[in-house]
């Protein structure tokens, strides 16, 4: 089968785009629980016609669901589900494993997607989510080729991110937006706190800023890899964006099954380029891009196409030497050193090698010289707009006999549809020829079809050209309806909401220890190791310097391999450790020999997340630092076994690239560097992010056998100890930061 082409609408425009450019998916937002809360996604009536068009041109829905939500939205999450459910929808994005829990009871004929944002990474993740019956796994974009074949082995569709924007942080970690500026990304409102810029090492730079993904050129590893579906991310974008890039995936897909894939040509990597990319393509994780081929840290926004230099600056005219034809509407920007000057060019159409000239308005910073690049194409965005709906070819057949109902019967070549009209009179003069017929039943008109063959039989018969029109415009609309709806999953059925009673369980007080030999065994409190290094020999050493019943916490993200061995070393360790602490949630998908809760990485809104988890056997799961503290004390009500991160500097996101290695400028050798080990000048350890209030984020490295993780953790230390009495509380320990600035997060925020 083929792999599927999956793009972004974030609005009706953008879907009719997709469509038009031969999407065989797109991904849309419903109003309510969207990770993209900032694109105009639908309402009830935009969804009903938007998952009626894809579904009468053959093009699948799969509908976002994918935030974390809290207790008091649930009804509203049921509502959803069901709406969803009614309307067809060919799949529901989730990330929230209590919106999981209520689309399995509740729903089970709903094709449920675990989303990018669940941080699924490996394919014991993607083995638990089979298992726990999605159809589909979007996989972090931070997965190798290596660990997307392995992930494909498993009986589940594989979706990857082939083109777009790239989050720097593991998707569904990240708390950057929401501690910095009470906006969560979790919950669909990032405000992009990793596009701004920040000093190492004392150069300013975006050092958190990713550049776009393009794998144009590797679909044949992702095919060989067995990925099922290529996902173009831009539900924000315009919708010109959808229509180019779905349309280089499209006919890319199409001859890499019929034998005839070569890689983009100029033409096409150009068109990719103009309509947006960040600092140029990367090609990403997937493609062993590591840190500086990973990081722009001089450009934030589109960096479009080069189109010429100014060559002179008159009083009121300026001249560009163009090097690309230049189009009149082009938007166009000047880059003078540091700044910028955007411009409209309006004038003749100007070729390469031309001279086009630019009025010159009062204030504006050029000089010869300065790099013209442009940003919007006038003649792309025309085109782009302009392509076609393709039409469906059906066959029709009318009968029209003297006596009978007139019977009109449309075919697309998989399903049927027949409507009958008053019965046919008997031609007083003129009968209606067969001719006269066809002609008037081809007029499809404004309708999706196009007759590719019409037969008609008939014998001194009159057909009023009304009532054929009409009989034409029944039938093509009952066709539509068959059509959509044999295309349509089955979705059908409902089940019970379940329950969220919590048994209540005592917990002891738990501490995070980084380093082994701070740790203080005390009578009513859990030792919990979050070590620096988790390579086999290192963890090794560390967890036998440590006390007997240490808690392991496991790393958030990591590779089969480092998990599998992860799981062995555990098990070797049983006896002396006391349980471990998930990082993510696909880690559920081991059978850990020893007791295990759910950590920070696993964040819990609600308690229907609680239940889920306690289902899946965790001893304990970790309250999100997002609610407040009267949706806290509601979500541990009743000595509900969740525990509240009361001391703590709190992990703000994970990067797969190091800002130490990005400053040296390398793009190779991540998984063998030895920079920290060897305590270098240039090594991350101890080294921190300043922003623009010259605030100091701290980066803290995690060793893993396929290379480091980096922790960006928030600039004050969460501390409300003397404020969540009664609840289960764990703390870290933070040796020398005792004069640190602290805060309380979301404590006492409005609740959003």
């Amino acid at each position: 089968m083929k792999m599927e082409v999956l793009a972004p609408a974030g609005d009706r425009t953008a879907l009719e785009r997709a469509a038009a450019a031969g999407a065989d998916a797109v991904y849309l937002g419903y109003a309510s629980f969207s990770a993209r809360a900032g694109a105009a996604n639908f309402d009830t009536e935009g969804l009903t016609e938007a998952i009626r068009f894809a579904h009468l041109h053959h093009i699948r829905v799969y509908v976002t669901v994918n935030t974390l939500v809290k207790d008091a939205e649930l009804a509203e999450i049921l509502s959803v589900l069901r709406l969803l459910r009614d309307l067809k929808a060919d799949g529901v994005l989730v990330q929230d494993p209590g919106v999981l829990r209520l689309a399995e009871k509740c729903f089970p004929g709903l094709p449920v997607h675990a989303s990018t944002q669940m941080a699924i990474h490996n394919r014991t993740g993607v083995r638990w989510c089979a298992r726990k019956g999605m159809k589909r796994v979007v996989l972090a974009r931070e997965c190798s080729a290596a660990e997307i074949r392995k992930c494909t082995q498993e009986p589940i569709e594989v979706e990857v991110f082939v083109h777009g924007a790239q989050c720097t942080a593991v998707s569904g970690m990240c708390l950057f937006s929401s501690m910095a500026g009470e906006r969560s990304g979790n919950r669909g409102r990032c405000a992009q706190p990793c596009r701004l810029e920040y000093v190492y090492r004392g150069r300013r730079g975006a050092w958190l800023s990713p550049r776009d993904v393009c794998l144009r050129n590797d679909l044949p590893v992702l095919r060989d890899a067995g990925a099922a579906s290529l996902k173009i991310e831009g539900r924000l974008k315009r919708p010109e964006y959808v229509a180019v890039v779905t349309r280089s995936y499209r006919e890319a897909v199409d001859a890499l099954y019929s034998g005839t894939f070569t890689r983009a040509n100029e033409s096409e990597e150009t068109a990719l380029k103009q309509i947006f990319q960040r600092g140029g393509f990367m090609r990403g994780y997937a493609m062993a891009c590591e840190d500086a081929g990973v990081i722009c840290p001089e450009r934030v926004s589109h960096a479009g196409v080069r189109i010429g230099v100014i060559d002179f600056v008159g009083e009121r005219l300026a001249g560009i030497r163009t090097e690309r034809t230049l189009h009149d509407g082009d938007a166009l920007q000047i880059r003078h050193g540091a700044n910028t000057e955007d411009v409209i060019y309006s004038g003749k159409e100007t070729a390469p090698g031309g001279a086009a000239r630019l009025w010159v308005r009062d204030g504006l910073r050029i000089a010869k010289g300065d790099e013209v690049v442009r940003l919007a194409d006038a003649l792309q965005l025309r085109e782009a707009m302009a392509m076609q709906i393709g039409k469906i070819p059906v066959s029709l057949c009318l009968r029209a006999m003297p006596g009978e109902p007139l019977r009109l019967e449309a075919d697309d070549g998989n399903v049927r549809a027949v409507c009958t009209g008053d019965t046919v009179q008997t031609a007083k003069t003129r009968p209606s020829t067969g001719d006269d017929l066809k002609k008037n039943l081809g007029k499809t008109g404004d309708t999706p079809f196009v007759c590719q063959q019409i037969t008609v039989e008939t014998e001194n018969a009159f057909v009023p050209v009304s009532a054929l029109n009409a009989l034409r415009r029944e039938t093509l609309e009952r066709l539509s309806q068959e059509r959509a709806d044999a295309f349509a999953y089955d979705t059908s059925g409902e089940g019970n909401v379940p329950d969220d009673d919590i048994p209540a369980r005592d917990l002891p007080e738990m501490v995070i220890y980084r380093d082994p030999a701070g740790i203080r065994p005390e009578a009513g409190r859990r030792a919990i190791l979050y070590p620096e290094d988790y390579r086999t020999d290192a963890l090794e050493k560390t967890l036998n310097e440590c006390p007997d019943g240490i808690w392991l916490h496991l790393p958030p993200v990591c590779e089969e391999s480092t998990l599998t061995g992860l799981a062995r070393l555990t098990e070797r360790f049983s006896e002396k450790l006391g349980g471990v602490v998930l990082g993510s949630i696909g880690q559920l998908g081991i059978d850990w020999k020893v007791p295990y809760g759910a950590g920070a990485g696993i964040p819990v809104l609600n308690r229907q997340a609680v239940r889920f988890l306690l289902d899946e056997g965790c001893e304990f799961v970790t309250a999100s630092p997002e609610l407040t503290e009267r949706e806290t004390r509601a979500l541990c009500a009743g000595k509900a076994p969740v525990t509240v991160r009361a001391y703590c500097r709190e992990q703000l996101m994970i990067l797969h690239h190091c800002p130490a290695r990005t400053l040296l400028g390398l793009t190779k050798g991540h998984r063998e560097c030895t920079m920290c080990d060897r305590n270098t000048d240039e090594a991350l350890r101890g080294s921190f992010l300043t922003d623009r209030r010259g605030a100091k984020l701290p980066l803290e490295r995690i060793r893993l056998p396929e290379g480091c993780l980096v922790r960006v953790r928030n600039i004050a230390v969460t501390d409300i100890l003397q404020h969540c009495d009664g609840l289960y509380r764990t703390m870290e320990d933070l040796p020398g930061e005792e004069n640190a600035e602290h805060t309380s997060g979301h404590w006492y925020r409005a609740t959003e």
